[in-house]
């Protein structure tokens, strides 16, 4: 059981999640979705197509969607995962929404979908402040997990997933964070860097937090966060890499205008981003979080062949270089296959319909 309490509608609600056990049975893949949607240093709407991508295949039963965590400060992140979340019947009884609790990030950056899909659309959590802290959110769901079956498509900062690191035994679980991601994850897809080297300007973003004009305490907060979880996987723990190159050569969402109604808040968030329908986005999320599911072949992808070595990551400035070892890890990247069937298959879960709940 996943317990967590949030402030619904002014009220105090236990919400109590029954949910891993009962997945593993069915055979569903157990998803977290760590997300800097919409705001910080790196805020773009390909979040919201990798939540409807995730939800579409939850859907058609191949993922238990269990928890979306935000890993930026801006407080309003939260209601668009709510938000897409109730358009597709799934509400934090369903799939938990953890916030950003920590202090190294500013939240004065949001970009202007945010509002509109938090304020036009049904939601259960409309603010950081009303939901539970993401690591609480993270630590609880892998603690009630089955050994080896969790996994986790990592698609904004790295913030989360350090605090998790960091965290020490405590009453939700005698393992450290770091012990239940080797135990209890079955593979991390983490979008940021460029392989086999950013060069002299980050790529990717989430290791630095830096497309946007934000403080430098921000972009020295996230080039940490990166660089100490890259320099602290559990070496059993099998992570692949989507760089930003890889995501740029694909496009997706273009036809949510088409395929999805009015009533849609990803459709909505498309359509505000791009300013007018039909206009696709970028991949990089929803490319990284189809890879974490169905793996690289049916995402468009390739793994990288000699390509024997592990990340390295600048805790300063978030610039990456992959470093050749002379022997197999559990650290690969992937490269561009087919762009057009990647777009495809992207577009094919953007435009499922939501599944008709009883």
């Amino acid at each position: 059981k996943l317990q967590f309490l949030y402030l619904i509608g002014g009220f105090a609600m236990r919400v109590v999640l029954c949910m891993c056990a009962a997945a593993a049975a069915v055979g569903r893949t157990p998803l977290i979705i760590d997300t800097d949607i919409g705001g910080g240093g790196c805020m773009d709407v390909d979040d919201v197509a990798a939540l409807a991508v995730a939800h579409a295949l939850a859907d058609k039963g191949e993922v238990d969607l269990m928890a979306v965590v935000a890993d930026t400060a801006h407080p309003e992140g939260v209601a668009v995962i709510s938000a897409v979340g109730v358009f597709y019947g799934r509400g934090v009884a369903r799939t938990a929404i953890g916030a950003y609790k920590g202090t190294a990030l500013s939240g004065h950056l949001q970009l202007p979908y945010v509002a509109e899909v938090a304020h036009r659309f049904p939601t259960e959590v409309r603010n950081a402040s009303e939901a539970p802290d993401a690591v609480a959110v993270y630590r609880t769901a892998l603690a009630a997990a089955e050994d080896g079956t969790v996994v986790v498509a990592s698609i904004g900062l790295l913030t989360n997933l350090e605090a998790l690191f960091r965290s020490p035994p405590d009453g939700i679980s005698p393992l450290s964070g770091i012990e239940l991601a080797r135990v209890k994850m079955a593979r991390l897809a983490i979008m940021g860097g460029g392989y086999p080297a950013s060069g002299r300007t980050p790529q990717g973003c989430n290791f630095c937090g830096c497309a946007f004009a934000v403080p430098q305490a921000d972009i020295v907060a996230a080039a940490g966060a990166a660089s100490y979880v890259v320099a602290h996987l559990p070496p059993s723990l099998p992570t692949v890499f989507l760089g930003g190159d890889v995501g740029r050569g694909v496009l997706a969402g273009g036809r949510l205008s088409t395929c999805q109604p009015k009533s849609s808040p990803v459709r909505a968030a498309f359509e505000n981003y791009e300013g007018g329908p039909g206009r696709p986005r970028y991949a990089w999320d929803p490319l990284t979080t189809l890879l974490a599911v169905r793996g690289p072949a049916a995402a468009g992808l390739a793994a990288c062949s000699d390509c024997a070595g592990a990340n390295t990551v600048s805790g300063t400035t978030g610039r990456n270089a992959w470093e050749p070892s002379g022997a197999p890890t559990n650290q690969s990247y992937v490269v561009l296959a087919d762009p057009a069937a990647a777009g495809a298959a992207l577009d094919d879960l953007l435009c499922q319909p939501p599944r008709p709940r009883s």
